[in-house]
């Protein structure tokens, strides 16, 4: 938000003082009103704000706008979640894992293994930390080859069981950003780099690329819709995401979060204070566009809903978020909705 002024001279030269001061408090009110706010408020089981907004009066819109979802859609949300049964796959990832002959050209270049527990990547230079955030439990992989391209591992294929269809959704999420290609496979496959993604049902895909050449991505592609054709959960996304927002979205931008350290690795820009979350509590969250005009999708501000167990357990947390805030050096008040608005620039 920029605030111009402009101050009319006489043909003396001098000008009004009444004028002056005029403008000179809107200039002091247009710079208190831009830099970055945050606005944070507690309803029900659901503690939601924003992130980085660039006024206190988008900030509050933005928080009202999640409200008003909340009230009206979350009983909805509960309620064709009762009512709806779904078919769950629950099977080790290793069966399935495509064997010799479904994928035509392809054969496995060894014997399958398997991670399960504390075990994952032990053997590896890869950190296991985002897959045991996410709630991991087992895994199973291979890797494939094909006398097209002289009989050599250039595949790998690694199927997580994650515990729940939202971990899985929350990994495969953690990996997308905007103006990815896709392939409709899953929840979506993602294309990046060497690397082809997806979630369904309770398992995470993730398939690699040794080389990069058309036939290799080709069989990845393959791979992928016959593993999604065997998981028998429809490709849902969950439910919680229809408390976002719709208008002003950011493509690819939505993540799923379970843990304060998660959180922290998607966003490295966060306030100091942001609300605890508890081991049952689960959060979602994407960018927004603050200005159509925008084009670095960075800058766009982040709303974010963290849905508790219960009632108590939401309050609690937010009590602690509020005392935590008070004790800091920011500028913050509190909305006659209970909502907190504070100036995280303000901070010396």
């Amino acid at each position: 938000m920029k605030c111009k002024a402009i101050l009319i001279f006489h043909r003396s030269y001098c000008f009004s003082l009444g004028m002056f001061l005029f403008f000179s408090l809107i200039l002091i009110s247009c710079s208190k009103e831009e830099g970055n706010w945050t606005a944070i408020h507690q309803e029900s089981e659901y503690i939601y704000g924003v992130w980085h907004s660039t006024t206190s009066k988008k900030a509050q819109q933005a928080i009202f706008t999640v409200g008003e979802n909340i009230k009206k859609v979350s009983a909805l949300l509960e309620q064709s979640a009762a009512t709806r049964n779904i078919v769950q796959t629950s099977v080790p990832p290793a069966d399935l894992l495509p064997s010799d002959g479904e994928l035509v050209g392809w054969v496995q270049s060894r014997a399958p293994s398997t991670y399960e527990g504390t075990t994952l990547y032990r053997d590896r230079a890869s950190s296991p930390d985002l897959f045991y955030a996410y709630g991991f439990e087992r895994q199973a992989e291979v890797e494939y080859e094909t006398p097209q391209f002289g009989s050599k591992p250039l595949i790998l294929l690694e199927i997580f069981d994650m515990g729940t269809p939202e971990n899985a959704f929350g990994i495969y999420n953690f990996h997308t950003y905007p103006q990815m290609k896709f392939e409709w496979i899953g929840s979506k496959a993602m294309l990046s780099g060497n690397y082809l993604r997806f979630s369904k049902g309770k398992y995470f895909i993730q398939i690699e690329g040794y080389e990069l050449a058309t036939g290799i991505r080709e069989g990845m592609i393959t791979l992928a819709k016959i593993i999604a054709a065997q998981i028998k959960e429809p490709a849902l996304e969950p439910r919680i995401l229809g408390l976002l927002p719709s208008s002003n979205k950011v493509g690819g931008t939505v993540k799923l979060f379970t843990s304060n350290w998660v959180l922290r690795q998607i966003y490295s820009t966060l306030p100091v204070d942001i609300p605890r979350l508890t081991d049952t509590a689960l959060g979602i969250s994407a960018r927004y566009w603050e200005n159509i005009k925008s084009t670095n999708w960075m800058d766009a501000q982040i709303v974010f809903i963290i849905r508790f167990a219960d009632t108590s357990t939401a309050a609690s947390a937010y009590t602690l978020y509020r005392d935590s805030v008070a004790k800091g050096t920011v500028t913050f008040e509190v909305e006659t909705s209970g909502a907190l608005l504070i100036n995280e620039g303000s901070a010396p």
